[in-house]
């Protein structure tokens, strides 16, 4: 931890360009953690950046160790933010033990850099929420993966992402040996692991805090891209693993249609399918095969009961549903003119349905991602 009290109560934090000096006199005066008012240590070495450390194991104040990345990490977001604002460094929340990294008036700012369970971000975002508090999360993790001109993201990752105009989803990442944020916006899901973004590095020098919304200029999203991904997708799904025994398609086969040339409408990206980690041509499909018995919505809440359809939590982008996602897909529908069309016959037939698909609706499911 980079905070710590001494026998008078006053704090002493550890984080600027003066940390190690002011670590170095602090050695000789006892200090104390302002959670549990056990004694802490002063280190301040030469690999990583000066810091507290109790003396016993037993302090339960900061819920998983802290690695030098997020020791760093930290000391450099309360420097940014200090520039501007009050902030406060480790504050103790009363009636509680939740601490934020940073707090700033009623912004809590965590800098998460290793993985937790979902289960433990929503609860401590709705923990800030209830207090009056707006939790502010940055991502430090292991860098994101590029897999050529997407990228990848993984279930912890996408817990980061929020939802604002004109950004669409976006999550911002910090990087304390670049000293610079990296902001990931305008995010589509092409494939259940694979996105597009645009991608824009800012040194930490040049942020503002709260980072302002905004973006360089109209995102690019190609659905003739979009399909060739899902013709993948499909190839690695019915190749590397035995899913002939995946509900999607066991039924598919049991209706005696093929996976690859099923309608174009079946399978389109919407802007909250972020929400659902199965592909759309999934969930899309069981919203064909039960409708007008259900609503979209109702079919895609069935089937995650079901085990049929995996929902994605997003605990910061608030409204962004499976339901939602739905939703969207049967606007989008009732916008192309409710169209039901049959199976393609073949692989040239789908291609060149594809390809009149495109030309007639593809600037209206485009345009639909993100406004």
């Amino acid at each position: 931890m980079l905070s710590a009290v001494n026998a008078q109560g006053e704090y002493a934090v550890l984080a600027g360009p003066e940390a190690k000096q002011l670590a170095i006199r602090l050695k000789a005066i006892p200090h104390f953690c302002p959670q549990c008012r056990g004694p802490v240590l002063v280190k301040a070495g030469n690999i990583n950046i000066p810091h507290f450390a109790h003396v016993s194991s037993s302090c339960n104040s900061f819920s998983e160790p802290e690695s030098p990345r997020h020791l760093a990490g930290k000391a450099d977001l309360f420097q940014w933010i200090s520039k501007t604002a009050k902030a406060s460094m480790e504050a103790r929340l009363p009636e509680g033990r939740q601490r934020p990294d940073i707090l700033t008036g009623n912004i809590a700012v965590e800098f998460q850099c290793s993985t937790i369970s979902a289960a433990l971000f929503k609860g401590r975002t709705e923990n800030y929420t209830k207090r009056g508090i707006t939790p502010f999360w940055i991502y430090g993790g292991k860098p994101i993966e590029r897999k050529g001109k997407y990228i990848k993201l993984t279930s912890f990752q996408r817990l980061f992402l929020r939802y604002r105009f004109p950004l669409g989803f976006y999550l911002l990442s910090y990087c304390p040996e670049l000293k610079g944020f990296t902001i990931y916006e305008q995010i589509i899901p092409v494939t259940p692991t694979l996105c597009t973004a645009e991608r824009r590095f800012i040194h930490i020098k040049n942020m503002s805090f709260p980072p302002d919304a905004v973006i360089k200029g109209k995102h690019s999203f190609s659905l003739n891209d979009f399909f060739d991904e899902k013709r993948k997708w499909l190839d690695r799904q019915l190749y590397f693993q035995n899913n002939c025994q995946h509900p999607f398609f066991k039924e598919i086969y049991a209706a005696g249609r093929n996976p690859y040339l099923l309608p174009e409408q079946i399978g389109l990206p919407v802007r909250s399918s972020m929400a659902i980690r199965s592909h759309p041509a999934e969930w899309q499909f069981y919203v064909w095969a039960e409708w007008p018995k259900r609503s979209a919505a109702e079919t895609v809440r069935r089937r995650i009961k079901l085990g049929h359809v995996k929902e994605q939590p997003l605990p910061l982008a608030s409204g962004r549903t499976a339901e939602m996602a739905a939703n969207e897909y049967e606007t989008l529908l009732q916008m192309m003119g409710n169209i039901r069309s049959t199976d393609s016959t073949s692989m040239v037939d789908k291609l060149h349905n594809e390809a009149s698909f495109i030309q007639k609706f593809g600037e209206t499911v485009v345009n639909r991602l993100i406004f």
